[in-house]
């Protein structure tokens, strides 16, 4: 018998051989006519609408994918775009659709316990927090299971989150927004327009950055996480579950009841609140580029990459300076080179910790 190992990728997410795969693909299915039984009517009846708002829904989308690439500073996660694109549709229908159903029966329990008064106040902030993180969670577990042999750091889980988060804002903002048409009394534009735009003003923070952080918690808990040796126990899940909890309480915050002006407080607060924590947990992803350029210095493997390029990809000061520099020296074409070396660098790094697929016996 020879044992084989082949060159090629193994898919992360196309992967029929694996029982999870399967599972991804019942729960898409289901999802998806969950959702269209309950939202179709009413996305069908203000279709005309949505088409007119098109470019708005096209300003928005490209905006918010940009904005979550800019938590992916060392290019982890758009080595498996697959990955992205299937959160994003797990999020967008499963997710939405596990919501539905787990909002309404955790409302009817509250039901049992609190005044109607009580209820109608605080009905979102006790119900939303725990259901929708909760199915949010265990999409972006799936993902997370399904290509566990690629998708094992931090940064891959804060991509996976907030593309899943990202797909179930999108289809929450596309449903207010065609109730919103269909009650407004001037025409169908005018209610889903302005529906629109206090969602996508309200869009940073929201479920993706929520869902973000649960993910990372996620990860933390499953035997694929990459980093376990250099975490005890203890802290890998301390952490872990402050950030299956912090997901829920930001949530909460913005759910819960309160003026007007209180709102923008809750915005500015979630915000800081999360990018502290998205800085901290990109400390762990920055520590892992260092090593991996030591290790390819000291190899070889990137004998071919100019040191000045290699030294500044640990940080984004230090490749913005690179970039500078050449721009003084050589002007505008010499900063776009030097930036296009950069990102080559960066993905090789990643191409070069991607493990290859198991020997084959014959």
């Amino acid at each position: 018998m020879t044992e084989q190992t082949l060159q090629t990728p193994r898919p992360v997410v196309y992967r029929p051989e694996s029982a999870v795969f399967w599972v991804f693909v019942v729960a898409l299915i289901v999802g998806t006519f969950a959702l269209l039984d309950d939202s179709g009517p009413v996305i069908r009846a203000t279709l005309d609408a949505h088409l007119d708002l098109a470019w708005l829904w096209l300003l928005f989308i490209v905006f918010m994918v940009w904005l979550l690439f800019r938590f992916d500073p060392f290019r982890a996660g758009r080595q498996y775009p697959q990955a992205l694109v299937a959160g994003f549709a797990l999020g967008g229908t499963t997710a939405i659709a596990m919501a539905m159903n787990g909002n309404g029966g955790l409302g009817q329990l509250w039901s049992l316990v609190l005044s109607p008064e009580t209820l109608t106040d605080w009905s979102a902030s006790l119900t939303a927090p725990f259901i929708e993180e909760a199915s949010k969670a265990l999409c972006a577990a799936v993902i997370l299971v399904l290509g566990a042999h690629a998708l094992h750091r931090i940064s891959h889980a804060l991509m996976v989150g907030m593309f899943v988060g990202f797909g179930f804002d999108l289809m929450e903002d596309l449903s207010y927004a065609a109730n919103s048409a269909l009650q407004d009394l001037d025409s169908d534009v005018t209610g889903a327009g302005g529906n629109l735009l206090l969602r996508f003003f309200t869009a940073v923070p929201a479920h993706w950055t929520y869902t973000a952080l649960t993910t990372v918690g996620v990860l933390l808990l499953l035997p694929s996480f990459s980093d376990r040796a250099r975490w005890s126990t203890g802290r890998r899940v301390a952490v872990a579950a402050g950030l299956l909890l912090s997901g829920p309480l930001l949530h909460f915050i913005w759910d819960s009841p309160g003026p007007l002006w209180l709102m923008p407080v809750k915005m500015l607060g979630s915000l800081a609140f999360f990018l502290v924590i998205a800085i901290l947990l990109l400390r762990d992803e920055r520590r892992w580029v260092i090593a991996r350029i030591e290790a390819g210095r000291a190899s070889g493997e990137f004998s071919t990459i100019p040191d000045e390029v290699l030294e500044s990809l640990p940080t984004r000061r230090r490749r913005r300076a690179l970039r500078k520099s050449a721009k003084r020296t050589g002007g505008r074409a010499a900063a776009k080179a030097v930036k296009a070396q950069q990102r080559e660098a960066l993905d090789r790094v990643q191409a070069s910790a991607t493990p290859p697929v198991p020997a084959l016996t014959h």
